[in-house]
């Protein structure tokens, strides 16, 4: 069954043209974690000017699909754009792998960065998490863990129309033509988490008490407006800034789930807003 929903999951075509537009360096590594090896792609371009940034990036896919062509892509526009450098974690999915696998595994890989950023000439101050659909709700995770356990958090978060509330059935939340069908959405759930752990801040980051999510670096929401999450996403950033975090929450009308990923109308600006982001909240002087 799973295999036949992978199926389903929307896509969009990435030519060969495309990616030479944005040459880079692109190196497969394995990260030690406590869920065995990640499978991460490291990847940068000649004469880049802030080679010290680095953006960490989990994929979406309803925590069920892989790394696609679509993610790579979004990674070395970064990369060109902001002459950073880019991890683009392809994390296990679910149901062979389901919560809290990936959640423990996107951690540890963040937490590796910091301890080895000298060797990677990385800046702890310029390290960036992004995530889009299931990927922001483990970036968004990531954080509400370093917090609880005092670890290294990033500087900034960057969280693409997230599902942040699992538990609730997805008949019940705004339905939208061109959004998640209700169906499928709730396999995907159900790949990714029992029932009865749907409820837990780890899964559904919306339901984490106050305490959870004091502290979140300056965040970035980007939302649907034709997306069944786009309420949900909406929630939990505006609680986030009730909370004193500095947060920037920008609904996109007129578009659906994944069109910055998937390069549909209004893509580019979302991009854009991505990329004024990190420059607003980011040092982009190398350190000497």
């Amino acid at each position: 069954m799973a295999k036949e929903t992978r199926k389903k999951v929307t896509n969009a075509p990435v030519s060969e043209e495309e990616m030479r537009k944005y040459p880079v360096h692109i190196e497969k590594m394995l990260i030690p974690t406590r869920e065995g090896s990640a499978e991460a792609y490291y990847s940068y371009m000649e004469g880049g000017v802030n080679h010290d940034m680095m953006i960490i990036n989990y994929h979406g896919g309803g925590f069920i699909r892989e790394r696609t062509p679509n993610d790579e892509l979004f990674c070395r526009k970064l990369n060109h754009v902001l002459g950073c450098k880019v991890l683009d974690v392809d994390y296990k999915i679910a149901p062979d792998y389901p919560y809290p696998a990936a959640v423990y595994e996107t951690y540890d890989v963040l937490q590796w960065v910091y301890v080895h950023r000298e060797e990677l000439g990385l800046d702890e101050n310029k390290i960036v998490v992004s995530g889009h659909s299931a990927g922001g709700n483990l970036a968004i995770v990531n954080i509400m863990i370093a917090l609880e356990e005092k670890t290294f958090c990033p500087a900034l978060l960057i969280a693409d129309y997230p599902p942040l509330d699992v538990y609730t059935d997805p008949g019940e939340k705004p339905a939208q033509d061109t959004g998640i069908p209700a169906e499928r959405a709730r396999l995907y759930n159900l790949y990714y988490c029992d029932r009865e752990r749907q409820k837990e801040p780890y899964a559904s980051p919306l339901f984490a008490s106050d305490d959870q999510l004091k502290g979140f670096p300056p965040s970035l929401f980007i939302t649907a407006s034709l997306d069944s999450l786009c309420v949900e996403a909406e929630e939990f950033a505006l609680r986030l800034a009730r909370l004193g975090g500095e947060v920037t929450l920008k609904r996109f009308q007129n578009v659906g789930h994944a069109f910055t990923i998937y390069r549909r109308e209004k893509h580019q600006e979302a991009f854009d807003l991505i990329v004024k982001t990190i420059r607003g909240n980011i040092d982009m002087k190398m350190k000497k």
